[in-house]
C-alpha cells in the first residue's frame, strides 16, 4: 500500500532532523578531537617547560650548593685565620707582658749596679747583694762567698738563713760540695727546684775575665716562686759579674786604704820623732 504524501513529508523530515544531528554530533567530535588535540600539545609543552623548569632547577640548586660550600669554605679559612690572629695576639700579649717584666728587671738592675759601683765598702756591697738575692730574684736563703787565694776556700761573706750553720767555719774547699765545684769550673750551675727539699737552686761564679773571686749559692727561694726563670738566669748572670767587679774593687780600696793609713801612721812617728 502506497504511503501518503504527509507521512512521506514526515519522513523526510526527520531524516533531514537525523542529518542534522549527525552533522552537529561530527562538529562536535571533531570539535572534542581538535580540543583533545590541542590539551595533548599542550601537555606535551607543559611536560617540556617542567622538564626544563627542573633542570634549571637542578642547575640553580647545584650552583647553591657550589656558592654553598665555597662559602663554607671561605668560612672555614676565616675562622682558622681567626684564631690562629687570636693566639698571635695571645702570644703578643704575653710577651709585651715579659718584655716589660724584662724592662722592670732591667731598670731594678741598673739601679742595683749602680748602688754596687757607688761606694768602695766591702760591707756596703755584700749588702746590696744580699737585697739584690732577696728582692729582685727572690731568694729565701743564700750565700755569698769571695775566695781566699791563700787557701783555696770560699769563705762566706754574706747570707740569708741557716747556710752559716751548715758550714765549718763558714768555709768550703775548692772541688767540695756544689759551691766548691762551681768555684772550680767556673760554670754555673741552675736547677728547677725551690729548695723545699733541701737542694740547691743555683749556684753563679762571681769571675773578672776567666777568674773566680767569689760564688752566689742560692738553697731556697720565696713561697711565692714556682722556680727560677729564664729572666732570673740572665739576671743573676749580669748581677755575678756586677758583684765580681764590685767586690774586687772594695777589696783593693780596703787594702789600700788600709795600706795608706799605715803609711800615714808610720810619717807621723817619724815626725814625732
Amino acid at each position: 500500500m502506497a504511503e501518503k504524501p504527509e507521512e512521506i513529508l514526515k519522513l523526510f523530515s526527520k531524516s533531514e532532523e537525523l542529518l542534522d544531528m549527525f552533522r552537529k554530533g561530527k562538529a562536535f567530535t571533531e570539535e572534542l578531537m581538535y580540543e583533545n588535540e590541542r590539551l595533548r600539545y599542550r601537555i606535551v609543552q607543559l611536560e617540556k617547560e617542567k622538564i626544563d623548569l627542573s633542570d634549571t632547577l637542578m642547575r640553580e640548586i647545584e650552583r647553591f650548593r657550589l656558592e654553598n660550600s665555597q662559602l663554607s669554605g671561605k668560612v672555614e679559612f676565616l675562622d682558622g685565620r681567626f684564631q690562629e690572629i687570636e693566639a698571635e695576639n695571645k702570644d703578643f700579649a704575653l710577651r709585651y707582658v715579659e718584655v716589660e717584666e724584662q724592662n722592670e728587671s732591667l731598670a731594678n738592675l741598673y739601679v742595683a749596679s749602680y748602688r754596687l759601683h757607688s761606694t768602695l765598702d766591702p760591707v756596703e756591697v755584700v749588702q746590696c747583694i744580699n737585697e739584690i738575692l732577696m728582692n729582685m730574684i727572690g731568694s729565701e736563703e743564700f750565700g755569698l762567698f769571695v775566695v781566699d787565694e791563700e787557701t783555696s776556700e770560699l769563705v762566706l761573706a754574706g747570707y740569708e738563713g741557716e747556710i752559716a750553720q751548715r758550714l765549718d767555719r763558714g768555709r768550703v774547699s775548692f772541688g767540695e760540695g756544689l759551691e766548691g765545684m762551681v768555684a772550680q769550673t767556673g760554670e754555673p750551675f741552675f736547677t728547677e727546684d725551690t729548695g723545699e727539699r733541701g737542694e740547691v737552686c743555683a749556684a753563679i761564679p762571681l769571675k773578672i775575665k776567666e777568674r773566680v773571686v767569689g760564688v752566689i749559692a742560692i738553697y731556697r727561694l720565696l713561697g711565692h716562686k714556682m722556680g727560677l726563670s729564664g729572666l732570673d738566669h740572665k739576671l743573676l748572670e749580669l748581677l755575678a759579674g756586677h758583684a765580681a767587679t764590685a767586690l774586687v774593687s772594695s777589696k783593693l780600696y780596703a787594702a789600700a786604704d788600709r795600706k795608706l793609713k799605715t803609711i800615714e801612721g808610720f810619717m807621723s812617728l817619724l815626725r814625732v820623732k
